[in-house]
């Protein structure tokens, strides 16, 4: 893993996760706002994971699954709260998979709205151990 995947990676995940910031800001009274932030949430639990698996393999341990990146960053200490985050891993899977009637939809989103902060602290967590962006060409 180089360090220029990992901080695009870094880059990326910040992007989804603003935006998924955003999103529970809008007053869920609107249209579509509920739907809206369940798919903004399902690409930062993506992305998070992703990035979890891209900087614990630039620190030379291999992972290759989901869950795994997870447990190991259980770990190594960079990730509290294990069950929240399998639980956010969990419904992150269970929303990309499902259609969701309007009890689902009102669960989630309330779910998430209690989550997003503790994603916001890990991902603080990992900007500040990989605070340099690469210098070109390497």
């Amino acid at each position: 893993m180089t360090a220029r995947k990992l901080h695009d990676s870094l880059n990326n995940l910040e992007k989804v996760l603003t935006n998924l910031e955003r999103a529970v800001q809008i007053p869920k009274d609107r249209e579509l706002v509920a739907e809206g932030t369940i798919q903004r949430f399902e690409m930062t639990i993506e992305l998070f994971w992703k990035t979890l698996q891209r900087a614990i393999q630039y620190e030379g341990t291999k992972v290759t699954t989901s869950r795994e990146s997870l447990r190991e960053a259980f770990r190594i200490g960079w990730l509290h709260d294990e069950r929240v985050w399998l639980d956010m891993l969990d419904r992150r899977n269970t929303t990309s998979h499902e259609y969701l009637d309007e009890s689902l939809v009102d669960e989630n989103y309330d779910d998430i709205l209690q989550v997003t902060p503790t994603i916001r602290q890990a991902f603080d967590f990992l900007r500040a151990r990989y605070p340099k962006e690469p210098e070109q060409g390497k």
